[in-house]
């Protein structure tokens, strides 16, 4: 935990000013947190989220103590704070930043944690899989792949094993990529917020984007209900499109049911949901980072960017929308899906235009002009009947 700490940290907090803005906001976050769990004991919600603190302060209670007995320096709460809070801290900074000049502000694409996400099924329905290859910064590959198996018996819980892709010392995957009992599914790329007038909305006063995660992982039984406990007390911060993929409406050889497949997606002020099966019928849902719900996409300041710079930044005509459509229909089994989810041939392929990050799996580091160290740096793919095991194949770089 200390060591992922000591790689994100500079990767997050440039000035000291911005350290003192977090800690003063985590701080109040948390005391506003634990204030709605004590007094609201006997609420379905609010008791999970209690379940969540209860973790964080184990967490933290047990590290200390490997501590003293390794006789080394404890991990602060603070530290685990923002460990748990990197995803939320992509919006949460930019909110504490001053506005200068521009309602809009750009971001590095692989800056941002941003990924690519696909769902796929076969022409009859023969069989589903589903994958994520996660973008950021070269400096989190610290990665664990965590399987929990809670013994909480609560009429209100629906899943209480979940396998996920995570890193040290977080209680979530920011990914988001998890398998859960209930047989849910849930995957989730990165939307960047450029209206910085939006980011104005974010207060204490509200559940990080991981922490609904976490509540809304153990509660709901199906697409809808993940989406309405999502909802709750949104944050702003770590705004995303979810895809909540319901198991139990897949019947191989027959039929994707409705509820199969819903979309959430949340900015500052607002979280839009709906449910999308239609579209996965024909046989693929991406996901790249450009919000699908058209009031996302224009309250997030996409149209201004698609004025200046483009129709890159266009929901149907981006990169790896075009790349996405051309490709998925070569998935035919757990090697073609591996494949395009590994997909990067950005010198050749003319949806790239010689960008090493208009494709599928971002390689930053290979940009000429201005190289970074960051990009995507591992993929996890699915097949359908293996999740029900919670199982399945992840492949680093």
């Amino acid at each position: 935990m200390d060591d992922h700490f000591t790689n994100l940290y500079p990767q997050l907090i440039k000035e000291r000013s911005m350290l003192n803005k977090v800690q003063d906001f985590l701080t109040k976050q948390d005391q506003w947190t634990r204030e709605k769990i004590k007094y609201y004991k006997n609420d379905p919600f609010w008791k999970h989220a209690g379940y969540v603190m209860a973790q964080l302060d184990g967490l933290f209670v047990g590290a200390t103590k490997r501590a003293i007995l390794e006789g080394t320096k404890p991990i602060t709460l603070f530290q685990i704070q923002f460990l748990n809070a990197i995803g939320d801290l992509l919006d949460l900074i930019p909110s504490l930043s001053p506005t200068k000049n521009s309602s809009l502000k750009f971001f590095k694409r692989w800056d941002m944690g941003h990924c690519s996400a696909l769902i796929k099924v076969l022409p009859g329905f023969e069989n589903i899989f589903f994958a994520h290859s996660s973008w950021y910064t070269y400096a989190a590959m610290l990665r664990i792949y965590k399987h929990w198996d809670f013994n909480i018996v609560d009429k209100d819980t629906s899943s209480s094993r979940l396998s996920f892709s995570s890193y040290p010392g977080f209680l979530e995957s920011l990914d988001d990529f998890y398998l859960l009992s209930s047989g849910l599914v849930l995957l989730q790329t990165t939307n960047s917020v450029y209206n910085k007038t939006l980011l104005q909305h974010v207060v204490p006063q509200s559940l990080l984007a991981w922490q609904r995660v976490r509540v809304a992982n153990m509660m709901a039984n199906n697409g809808k209900q993940w989406a309405e406990v999502f909802s709750k007390y949104n944050s702003g911060t770590y705004n995303n499109q979810y895809m909540v993929l319901d198991l139990k409406k897949v019947n191989l050889n027959r039929s994707l049911d409705e509820g199969t497949l819903y979309i959430v997606e949340q900015i500052p002020t607002y979280v839009e949901y709906s449910e999308q099966t239609a579209i996965l019928r024909r046989g693929y849902w991406p996901s790249y980072n450009i919000p699908f719900h058209e009031k996302v996409y224009n309250w997030s300041g996409y149209p201004i960017l698609v004025k200046k710079l483009g129709l890159d930044y266009s929901y149907d005509l981006a990169p790896r929308a075009k790349i996405f459509r051309r490709d998925q229909g070569k998935v035919t089994d757990m090697e073609s899906m591996k494949y395009i989810m590994r997909y990067n041939n950005y010198k050749e392929d003319p949806y790239s235009k010689g960008d090493p990050c208009n494709t599928i799996c971002c390689r930053e580091d290979l940009n000429s002009h201005s190289p970074s160290p960051g990009g995507c740096y591992d993929t996890k793919v699915i097949i359908g009947p293996d999740a029900q095991a919670l199982k399945g194949f992840h492949y680093n770089c």
